[in-house]
């Protein structure tokens, strides 16, 4: 009898201690979900910065604070990237801004489209020099990181990094295969220059000294480790060591309090072992919880309509982490707006076994100020989509009336074709300089119609 009331006493003690084990697992799970969505886009810049200039097996990989420019649009052959288009040439450089300022001096541009933008590593852009926003003569730039306080000359513009790291991407628009050559004489006269180099032309062009000393900085180096997709506190092992470059700023001073249960410290490990098996094992489902969240945001971020799928306005972690995880570095809206059908207008897979036809009236063409692209892509058995064919306003053909009839099959045909492949595929509509009717969700774009 007294084994028993022993017994029962050493539950009734152990309970609350039992319970409140249970509700912080629950609690560390929680905290480890919100945490995971907040640093998914640095993860994953992170992993672009290292693929573009550490990894050796990218036969792409180049240097930080030096231009990487693509020479041909993606083609039928562009196999290794998803979602690609045939609309750019594309320039690319990841900065290092620790020891010296960058300069960039685009040339003129005339009536060219062409977008440069600098990603910090969330993925918020610390400046756009686009056409939309600074015509055909865009004023050259001087890009600072945060400890910079010198003095710039006024003919520059100052860019303010909020960090050490950017990444610049640049696109210009090619609405014809006959303006390969001259478009990459255009590219690769952008130039990305330190103050050192920036003198040494100016004294050679000018003869005009800069105010700027003229000894070259220690040149970066990157020599990051590579993300380790078998250890699944990956994503603060990355996002920790990305951010740990630069000071952070008080917004995401105050993010890393809201996570101080998780210890998560900017430029240091994620120390595992400072938690015990229950709590690792909580932390690691928090991070898979938010996996799937992510993975599942598109219903939350997009309407679809007549087959048609729409992005709908947001501006939360959930939002920029989904970004980040399917159109890493997207235009912003007011440059460009983004619309996919993987069904017909009856809500039925598109496939390459049938025949499809896409009739945009005369008076509800895709409302661009400036260019609109169709692309047609190949849906892989890994879910990949793989570049095929396109039609632009550049080499689209109207009917008498007006009307633009494209025509979505495996075999030829007059007029506006798109060559389909024999299983699933998909469509993106991208639309440059949208109009006000598409922005504000006035225009809809017609449904694709299978042919009996």
């Amino acid at each position: 009898m007294r084994l028993a009331r022993r017994t029962l006493l050493t539950a009734a003690l152990a309970a609350p201690t039992i319970a409140r084990a249970q509700e912080g697992a629950a609690s560390l799970r929680d905290l480890a979900q919100r945490a995971a969505i907040y640093l998914h886009p640095v993860q994953e810049m992170y992993r672009t910065r290292w693929n573009a200039t550490v990894n050796e097996l990218n036969p792409f990989r180049h240097r930080l604070n030096r231009f990487q420019h693509g020479t041909r649009p993606a083609d039928e052959r562009t196999r290794p990237a998803t979602m690609t288009n045939n609309d750019f040439l594309y320039s690319s450089a990841w900065l290092d801004l620790s020891t010296d300022p960058m300069f960039l001096t685009l040339p003129p541009m005339g009536d060219l489209y062409y977008n440069y933008v600098l990603l910090d590593p969330f993925t918020n852009a610390a400046a756009t020099i686009s056409r939309r926003l600074h015509g055909g003569m865009p004023k050259p730039r001087i890009v600072v990181g945060p400890k910079w306080n010198g003095d710039a000359p006024s003919e520059l513009e100052v860019v303010r990094s909020p960090g050490n790291s950017l990444w610049l991407l640049g696109r210009i628009l090619v609405d014809s295969p006959d303006d390969l050559q001259p478009l990459r004489q255009i590219q690769t006269r952008a130039l990305l220059e330190t103050s050192d180099m920036r003198n040494e032309r100016r004294i050679l062009e000018t003869k005009e000294l800069m105010r700027f000393r003229t000894i070259a900085p220690v040149e970066p180096v990157a020599d990051w480790p590579p993300p380790n997709a078998g250890d699944p506190f990956d994503l603060f092992e990355t996002a920790l060591r990305m951010l740990g470059e630069s000071p952070l700023s008080e917004r995401e001073s105050a993010a890393f309090e809201e996570f101080s249960s998780l210890r998560l410290r900017p430029g240091r490990k994620f120390d595992a072992r400072a938690f015990t098996a229950p709590q690792r094992t909580a932390i690691e489902a928090g991070i898979a919880d938010a996996l799937a969240e992510i993975h599942g945001a598109a219903r939350r971020y997009t309407r679809t309509i007549a087959g048609w799928t729409y992005p709908e306005k947001a501006d939360d972690r959930l939002h920029r982490a989904w970004m980040a995880d399917t159109t890493l570095a997207q235009l912003e809206p007011a440059e460009a707006i983004y619309m996919v059908a993987n069904s017909d207008a009856e809500g039925r897979p598109l496939g390459g076994a049938s025949r499809y036809t896409l009739t945009f009236p005369a008076n509800a063409l895709p409302p661009a100020h400036v260019y609109w692209s169709l692309s047609l892509y190949e849906i892989g058995t890994d879910g990949r989509a793989t570049f095929l064919s396109a039609l632009s306003n550049a080499n689209a053909r109207p009917e008498a009336d007006g009307s633009l009839i494209i025509r979505l099959q495996r075999d030829r045909t007059d007029g506006n074709w798109l060559h389909t492949p024999p299983g699933p595929l998909r469509l993106m509509l991208r639309v440059y300089e949208p109009d006000a009717a598409l922005l504000e969700g006035r225009y809809r774009v017609p449904g694709i119609n299978k042919v009996s």
